[in-house]
């Protein structure tokens, strides 16, 4: 039964760094698809012809909550792997560690989605950043709520013991 909650916080550490190398949104326009990287990496590929590229996204509106988000998720995935390899070694460990790195997981995506919400509506006066036409979720905000999830899930179980 000791083995259940390492599982579940190493498998949510380890999705928690995987969420960092995969697009955060992605844009469907009628002749393309671009994939956003927190750091500002853009990957994108025609629809309608072979043509595939990189590039970088310079927009600081998209950037600081970007990296802020980023920052957030290594330090609370390496503080979850952390403390779940240093549970493999002694039974002594402090539970409050999972919760925050759970929480910080979970408020993460949302937080940088509502602050990418304000920021092109004040700032570049869009109507919206998110819907039809503009941007949506992708890969690294689901893995990263899945992760936050995980990381709640053991903590519970690490407590009901």
């Amino acid at each position: 039964m000791t083995e259940f909650p390492s599982k579940i916080s190493f498998t949510s550490g380890v999705i928690g760094i995987i969420s960092i190398f995969t697009p955060i949104i992605f844009h469907l326009s009628p002749n393309s698809v671009y994939n956003f990287w927190s750091w500002g990496f853009i990957f994108f590929f025609s629809l309608n012809s072979n043509e595939i590229g990189t590039t970088y996204n310079t927009e600081v509106e998209f950037l600081i909550p970007g990296f802020l988000s980023l920052i957030l998720i290594v330090i609370s995935s390496v503080l979850i792997l952390v403390i779940t390899l240093k549970r493999k070694k002694s039974q002594k460990v402090n539970v409050k560690y999972h919760l925050i790195g759970g929480i910080v997981m979970i408020a993460s995506p949302l937080v940088l989605m509502a602050a990418w919400q304000i920021i092109y509506i004040i700032v570049r006066d869009y109507p919206t950043f998110w819907g039809v036409n503009y941007y949506w979720p992708s890969v690294a905000i689901f893995l990263q709520l899945i992760a936050g999830t995980l990381a709640l899930l053991s903590n519970m179980k690490m407590r009901v013991k």
